[in-house]
């Protein structure tokens, strides 16, 4: 009986740790895809400013 739950734990600390595993990496791919969608936003942000500041320039001839 003894056997049989160690056999058990054992188990389920493998499946622990893989899940663990899985999360570690997707975590790794969340955190790079924030650190595109930052970028992204900043060039974004740039670019409105940059076209805000044509107009104004354009307007101003």
């Amino acid at each position: 009986m003894v056997k049989k739950i160690l056999s058990k734990i054992k188990q389920l600390e493998q499946k622990k740790q893989l899940k663990l595993t899985s999360i570690s990496k997707l975590q790794g791919e969340i955190d790079e895809i924030d650190v595109k969608l930052k970028k992204l936003y900043l060039c974004k942000k740039n670019y409105e400013k940059l076209e805000e500041n044509s107009k104004e320039l354009i307007e101003n001839l």
